[in-house]
């Protein structure tokens, strides 16, 4: 995802269509070459700018590293994901991705839906039999605000919801998650 296309790969929405499918199909980072000191100290102030710029950018967007725990989820959403090969109206299995803060679950599922949606165009193409655009992914962000019943209610409207279901539901949510204070490690 380097500069040449004129893709921002910082200032990419992966939940509008264009920005996902720009993120899954664009070539990834290159790595900056590694110099030694004698060559960094030869390079011109603005080509060292330049390199130092890139090794930021590099560094700020490695990964995911593809440790055992990452790799056996990918396994797990493969096997998901092959097997909701049913007709429409069969029910489908589903996946939620659940830990702590900054362990990587968007990052895993991120990279997980790039290589679904590159499978997924390599085998049946990038459009449908009836010419429209084939996407394969549609990324829903939710903040940690964000209750999934809200996101249904909105989905699927009900007219409980002005009467107070919303509220109910967050209420019964808070209860029924036991408070867990975290002690951060040093």
């Amino acid at each position: 995802m380097n500069g040449g296309s004129g893709l921002q790969p910082g200032s990419l929405a992966l939940s509008r269509k264009e920005d996902f499918k720009a993120f899954a199909e664009s070539p990834r980072r290159s790595r900056p070459d590694l110099l030694t000191r004698k060559q960094l100290k030869s390079l011109a102030t603005q080509a060292r700018a330049d390199y130092d710029r890139q090794r930021r950018q590099w560094h700020a967007n490695i990964g995911p590293v593809k440790t055992p725990q990452l790799t056996e989820l990918h396994e797990d959403l493969w096997d998901i994901v092959d097997s909701n090969e049913q007709d429409g109206d069969k029910a489908k299995g589903a996946v939620a991705v659940d830990a702590f803060p900054g362990l990587g679950k968007t990052t895993s599922v991120l990279a997980f839906a790039r290589d679904f949606h590159q499978r997924e165009i390599e085998e049946s193409g990038a459009f449908t039999s009836q010419g429209h655009e084939r996407i394969p992914v549609c990324r829903v962000g939710l903040t940690g605000n964000t209750g999934m019943a809200r996101v249904l209610l909105r989905l699927h409207p009900a007219p409980q919801v002005a009467g107070g279901l919303l509220s109910a539901l967050r209420e019964g949510a808070a209860a029924a998650a036991p408070f867990r204070p975290v002690r951060p490690s040093v």
